[in-house]
C-alpha cells in the first residue's frame, strides 16, 4: 500500500477519533475476542515494543498515539500497573493517527527502541503538553535519556523497517475495528477508550480469571 493510501486512512482514523473522543474518554464495555491466528498476530507480533517478563500471567496490548490527549491523560494508570504488578507485560502499538507529528514521534520511539529506550521515550512524549512539534520531540528522547545522534542514524537507517511497522500496527487496528486511539487488549478482552488504575487492576483479575486451570 502506497503513502497516499496509508494517509488516506490516517484521516479516516482522524475522523473517527473526533467523533468518538468523549465515549473513548469514558471507556466502553470489554468486548471478549477468541484466541484466533489474528489475534496471536496482534501479541505475537515481534516488531512491537514490549515491557514485561516473557512468562507474565497478563498480557496488555495499548494502541496508541503521542498526540491523543485521553492516551496522554490515562498512560500514567499503565505505568503504575506495571511497577505494581511483576506479572503484568505491556505491548505498545504505535497507531500515529494525528498528523505527521504524531508519525515523526512514534518512529523516534521506535528507533529508540534501538538503544532499549522505547519505554522511558514513550514516556516523554506521553508527558508532553501541547501539540508536538521536531523541537519538543527532540527534547522528549534527551529527556529520556537517548543517544540523540545515534537516533537520528538508527532511524535513518532503518526507516524501512520502521515504517513497515507502523503498517502493521495500523493493519492490526482497522482489522479490530479501531475507530481511534486509545485502545487496550487486556488477556483476550478488547477495550476502546481510556481505562484508570481501577479499571485496568479489575480487567487484568478477570483476565487472570480467565486463564484455564492447570490440572494437579
Amino acid at each position: 500500500m502506497d503513502r497516499r493510501a496509508w494517509l488516506g486512512l490516517g484521516a479516516a482514523g482522524l475522523l473517527g477519533w473526533g467523533v468518538s473522543a468523549w465515549l473513548r474518554g469514558r471507556g466502553a464495555p470489554p468486548q471478549r475476542l477468541g484466541d484466533t491466528p489474528f489475534f496471536r498476530q496482534v501479541v505475537d507480533d515481534p516488531g512491537s515494543p514490549r515491557i514485561g517478563p516473557p512468562m507474565a500471567s497478563v498480557t496488555v496490548v495499548i494502541f496508541t498515539d503521542y498526540q491523543c490527549p485521553i492516551c496522554r491523560r490515562t498512560d500514567a494508570a499503565l505505568g503504575q500497573l506495571v511497577a505494581q504488578d511483576p506479572q503484568v507485560a505491556v505491548i505498545y502499538k504505535d497507531w500515529p493517527i494525528l498528523g505527521e507529528a504524531s508519525r515523526a514521534a512514534a518512529q523516534v520511539a521506535l528507533a529508540a527502541a534501538r538503544q532499549g529506550r522505547y519505554a522511558e521515550v514513550h514516556g516523554a512524549l506521553m508527558a508532553s503538553r501541547g501539540a508536538l512539534s521536531a523541537d519538543r520531540i527532540r527534547d522528549a528522547g534527551a529527556s529520556a535519556g537517548v543517544d540523540w545522534s545515534r537516533l537520528q542514524a538508527d532511524r535513518a537507517r532503518d526507516a524501512a523497517q520502521i515504517e513497515a511497522q507502523l503498517d502493521r500496527h495500523a493493519l492490526q487496528a482497522f482489522a479490530l475495528g479501531l475507530e481511534g486511539t486509545p485502545a487496550y487488549l487486556v488477556g483476550p478482552r478488547l477495550v476502546r477508550g481510556g481505562l484508570d488504575d481501577g479499571a485496568l487492576r479489575r480487567l487484568v483479575k478477570g483476565a487472570r480469571a480467565d486463564r484455564p486451570r492447570r490440572r494437579g
